[in-house]
């Protein structure tokens, strides 16, 4: 497991004890970085590394969607949607003056699981490149 894939747990975790505490915010702040950092696994484990010192949130959601969701492939359009949408909420829930509700921070649970389980299939099936 690389250390991405660890922090993507992590975060995953997080999010699930934030959302047993009805903490929603803050889960689905949390849901939205596992999917980041599996998408930077995703895009590593192809070779596709950032300009400069790291991703931008709207670099790495171009470059997955582009690159593996479009070129070559390898993962379904809508995890690139999922990684869209949850910047969104997770903005909301990071800035906006209104809450995220527990209703959309499950959907953001939902959504990481999915992602985190996929692209860790993915890496681990050595399809990645």
């Amino acid at each position: 497991m690389t250390m991405q894939t660890e922090k993507a747990h992590e975060s995953l975790q997080a999010a699930e004890l934030c959302f047993a505490n009805s903490l929603h915010n803050s889960a689905a702040s949390r849901a939205y970085y596992a999917m980041f950092q599996a998408a930077v696994v995703a895009l590593e484990a192809a070779g596709i590394l950032p300009d400069g010192k790291g991703w931008s949130h709207a670099g790495l959601q171009a470059t997955f969607a582009l690159e593996l969701t479009r070129r070559r492939k390898l993962y379904p359009h809508s995890m690139a949607e999922m990684l869209t949408k949850g910047l969104e909420i997770r903005s909301v829930a990071d800035y906006a003056r209104i809450h995220v509700s527990e209703r959309r921070t499950a959907q953001m649970l939902r959504w990481a699981n999915e992602f985190v389980r996929r692209v860790e299939e993915e890496v681990e099936d050595g399809h990645e490149s």
